[in-house]
């Protein structure tokens, strides 16, 4: 118990190392509860123990369907479906996918978890070049994040609706979304996975229509929020990049030098 407790209160605040080796240990003990497996898979992640993460989230999807909590179970296999997506992993992707799919069309009424699952079709309109049905579909999804109080869906879908405007051609419309799914962001307000993953989305996209005080700000704001998790691997090749690119425009040319030697 000393173990589990000291391994949550290390993931409030955000002492990954200690996290991880504290529930690890907790783990050995007593094979944790699905809720404290999920604790443990984020932990991983942002360590970089990606394969970790992925077997954390596995046991916590079968734990959950063992207690008959089929929406939770739901909900870590989304979360394997993305993660393994951005891995190139296609076909294991597409199987968890298609595993959500088949326990939420058996449970009644609505849920946040149906706005999840809104996402990768998301990305599939957006593969297909159709932005502009990739922006409804995650306007649906923000919009069912919001009914259901659901901050980290609501704030992936506001993203992913202001990227896929921008990426139509509505760049004014995008980017006040962006700004928007921000506000959580800076807040507080959401998971640790989630800032991350918005935090660099908004970046890449201010950079990709030349918004450089844009992505300064938030670079310097990502930049901020990584030096407070000195042991964060996660998200942080990209921020070091992110960091380059805007010195670089500043001419501070050694210093994006040293930069992307870091993230190299």
């Amino acid at each position: 118990m000393d173990h589990l407790k000291r391994g949550r209160e290390s993931y409030a605040s955000r002492a990954w190392t200690d996290a991880y080796e504290s529930l690890s240990r907790a783990d050995q003990a007593a094979p944790l509860e699905a809720e404290d497996l999920e604790i443990l898979a984020t932990t991983a992640f942002m360590l970089g123990r990606d394969e970790e993460a992925v077997g954390g989230l596995e046991r916590a999807h079968h734990r959950y369907l063992e207690r008959g909590e089929t929406i939770r179970a739901v909900h870590c296999a989304i979360w394997l479906c993305l993660n393994l997506a951005t891995r190139g992993e296609v076909g294991p992707a597409s199987g968890w996918l298609g595993r959500a799919q088949r326990l939420l069309e058996r449970e009644p009424g609505e849920s946040a978890e149906h706005g999840y699952l809104l996402l990768p079709v998301m990305f599939q309109h957006e593969a297909a070049g159709d932005f502009a049905m990739a922006a409804a579909i995650a306007a649906e999804a923000a919009a069912i994040g919001e009914r259901f109080g659901d901050r980290d869906l609501f704030a992936l879908a506001v993203h992913g609706q202001g990227y896929m405007l921008i990426k139509d051609g509505r760049v004014k419309e995008g980017l006040a979304l962006l700004d928007e799914g921000m506000v959580a962001v800076t807040a507080e307000e959401l998971s640790p996975l989630v800032t991350g993953i918005v935090y660099c989305g908004v970046i890449l996209a201010c950079q990709g229509v030349y918004e450089v005080g844009r992505a300064r700000e938030w670079t310097l704001a990502l930049a901020r929020w990584w030096e407070q998790q000195p042991d964060m691997v996660a998200f942080t090749g990209r921020c070091m990049v992110h960091r380059a690119e805007i010195l670089q425009l500043n001419g501070a040319w050694p210093d994006a030098l040293e930069q992307a030697r870091r993230a190299g």
